[in-house]
């Protein structure tokens, strides 16, 4: 427990994880705010009756479209019929008025009364006044009652606050594990470039010079490349070989520490085997060989099981491509609940 505190004050410390979390907020914010504004998309108000009931609308402009949400109940006989419409007033224009469709007479009551009232609902749209008295009687004389329907936007404000903190959580997960990340990169640039350092020392101790000289000329061709064309791993050991050019504390012991800091089993065996030569003078050259071959082969292995995981690693991108198609169909639908 105290070491995921720890690793959680530290990912809130890191600058970067914090003007993430602040980007969140704004943005989380901002969207808020447009849905408090904005409010429903009708712009004009509504005609009321004494019992409640809606007569009219009156537009607040005729040059834009504005949209009335009403729930309609038709009473024939002793059945009640309810219905939700949408009415999508549209701008003025001068065009001629579309023909009205024909009821089939092959219809049933209730299709009838829906062919009926969809002709009606145009006829409301496509009115160029300001306006608009609602009809309270169909053609064949039912009665209509027109009342208003609020329609709240449940979804949004079910999804904007869990998309918030699903954010958030994610935003300090990956900050909690930036320090490892950066340590495995590390590690995979030891590994990776370990083998080629080992051949190097191989041949040079092979043809007679000292650790300390080898490691010098190593570090030396390393310099000839630019800094710009190296490594990490090959970065640190040129660091390592400027501050130990006193030969204060041995080559070997400098390794060890390095490769104990980092803790690299492969690097700890080299420099095991360079301690080892420098207190009892044993057989380092073979020794050598044989770890630069081990790496070598070991190099291979991961490199074949990076080009395989390269299939696995193209599934993550394409899933959060297809949550995101999902998320784009269903909106609309839940936007409207």
């Amino acid at each position: 427990m105290d070491r995921f505190t720890e690793r959680l004050r530290s990912s809130l410390r890191d600058s970067s994880v914090t003007k993430k979390i602040y980007a969140v907020t704004l943005a989380a914010t901002l969207v808020v705010l447009v849905l408090a504004v904005k409010g429903p998309e009708q712009k004009g108000k509504y005609i009321l009756a004494e019992d409640g009931r809606v007569k009219g609308i009156v537009r607040n402009s005729l040059s834009g479209s504005e949209i009335y949400d009403l729930k309609l109940s038709i009473q024939e006989g002793g059945e009640i019929i309810e219905r939700e419409v949408s009415l999508s007033m549209q701008a003025v224009k001068t065009e001629g008025k579309e023909d009205a469709a024909e009821t089939d007479e092959e219809l049933d009551r209730r299709a009838e009364l829906d062919s009926e009232i969809d002709i009606m609902l145009r006829e409301i749209e496509n009115s160029g006044s300001k306006r608009i008295d609602l009809p309270q009687k169909l053609d064949n004389g039912t009665a209509l009652r027109w009342s208003m329907l609020k329609r709240g936007n449940k979804a949004a404000l079910i999804m904007i606050p869990l998309m918030y903190i699903i954010l958030i959580v994610i935003i300090i997960k990956s900050g909690m594990g930036s320090e490892e990340k950066d340590e495995e990169k590390i590690r995979k640039e030891i590994l990776r470039g370990l083998p080629r350092f080992c051949n190097q020392l191989f041949l040079m101790m092979n043809a007679g010079m000292i650790l300390s000289d080898s490691f010098e000329m190593i570090c030396g061709s390393y310099k000839a490349f630019g800094k710009g064309g190296l490594s990490d791993f090959e970065r640190e050991l040129i660091s390592i070989c400027d501050e130990n050019l006193d030969h204060r504390v041995s080559t070997a012991s400098v390794l060890s520490e390095y490769a104990s800091r980092h803790n690299v089993k492969e690097m700890i065996r080299i420099a095991a085997i360079l301690t080892e030569n420098e207190k009892r003078g044993s057989g380092v050259v073979e020794n050598l060989s044989r770890e630069s071959k081990y790496l070598w082969d070991d190099r291979k292995i991961r490199a074949r099981e990076c080009g395989k995981l390269i299939d696995t690693k193209m599934s993550y991108p394409l899933s959060m491509l297809l949550i995101l198609l999902i998320i784009i169909t269903i909106s609309p639908a839940l936007l409207g609940m």
